[in-house]
C-alpha cells in the first residue's frame, strides 16, 4: 500500500512538472508574435504616379530617378521601363525602353540624343530628313512635320516630325527636334499604333520631368 502511494504521488508529480513547462512556453510563443506584429513599418519615399502599364488600364507605377553623374540630362522614368546610356563621337544617348512584356510595347522606346557640335533643332534637322539622315537610314517615312507642339508642350521643343515604319507595319513614331542651353536636343518616339495611349503615357513621365544641365552643356564646351 505504502508502495502503490508512493508511485501515485510520483505520477502526480510528473505530471505537475509537464504541465508547467507546457505553461512557461506561451508566453514566449505570445512574445515573439507581438515583437513581430509590432516592427515598423518600412518608410516608402518613392513616388507614386498614374502610368498606364497594360492595354486599357492604368495602375500606380513606381518612379525612378535617372542621374548619372557626368551625364548631362535628369529625368525620372516609370519603374516597367529600363534605361541605357550611350556615347561615342557623335554625342550622347539615353534609351528608355520597356522591360519584356511580350507584347509590342517590347519594340518602344524613348531615345534622347544630345548631338555633340550641334547648337540648334534647324542645324540638326538635316541629319534627320537628308539623303542619308535618321529617316532614310532606318526606312522610316516622312508622315508630316509640325512647329506646332500641343502634345509637346516643352520649352525646349521646336519641331515636331512624324513618320511610319514600313519595314515594321504598326510601329510609328515622332521626332522631336529642339534646343536649350546653346545644345541642340533629339527625341525619338517609337512606338505600336494600338497601343500609342500606353506608350505615350508613359514616355510624358520621362519628358515632362526631363531636365537639361546646363553646366554640362553644350557638349565638347570645356566646363
Amino acid at each position: 500500500m505504502r508502495h502503490s502511494t508512493s508511485i501515485l504521488g510520483l505520477a502526480l508529480l510528473s505530471l505537475t512538472l509537464v504541465w508547467a513547462c507546457g505553461k512557461q512556453e506561451e508566453p514566449q510563443k505570445a512574445q515573439k508574435i507581438a515583437t513581430k506584429q509590432a516592427a515598423p513599418a518600412k518608410h516608402d519615399t518613392t513616388r507614386h504616379d498614374p502610368v498606364a502599364k497594360e492595354p486599357g488600364k492604368k495602375e500606380t507605377a513606381k518612379l525612378k530617378i535617372y542621374d548619372e553623374p557626368g551625364t548631362a540630362i535628369m529625368t525620372e522614368y516609370p519603374d516597367t521601363m529600363q534605361v541605357e546610356a550611350t556615347g561615342s563621337g557623335e554625342g550622347s544617348g539615353f534609351i528608355f525602353t520597356f522591360k519584356p512584356r511580350d507584347n509590342a510595347l517590347d519594340q518602344a522606346k524613348v531615345h534622347i540624343f544630345l548631338p555633340r557640335g550641334v547648337a540648334t533643332a534647324a542645324a540638326q534637322e538635316p541629319f534627320v530628313t537628308g539623303p542619308k539622315g535618321l529617316l532614310a537610314t532606318n526606312g522610316w517615312k516622312p508622315a508630316g512635320a509640325s512647329k506646332d507642339t500641343p502634345g509637346f508642350p516643352y520649352e525646349w521643343v521646336k519641331k515636331i516630325i512624324s513618320f511610319s515604319d514600313p519595314r515594321n507595319e504598326g510601329m510609328k513614331g515622332e521626332i522631336l527636334l529642339g534646343e536649350t542651353s546653346g545644345q541642340a536636343v533629339q527625341v525619338i518616339l517609337y512606338y505600336p499604333n494600338d497601343m500609342s495611349q500606353e506608350f505615350l503615357a508613359n514616355a510624358r513621365v520621362i519628358l515632362k520631368s526631363l531636365h537639361f544641365k546646363s553646366d554640362k552643356l553644350p557638349l565638347g564646351k570645356s566646363h
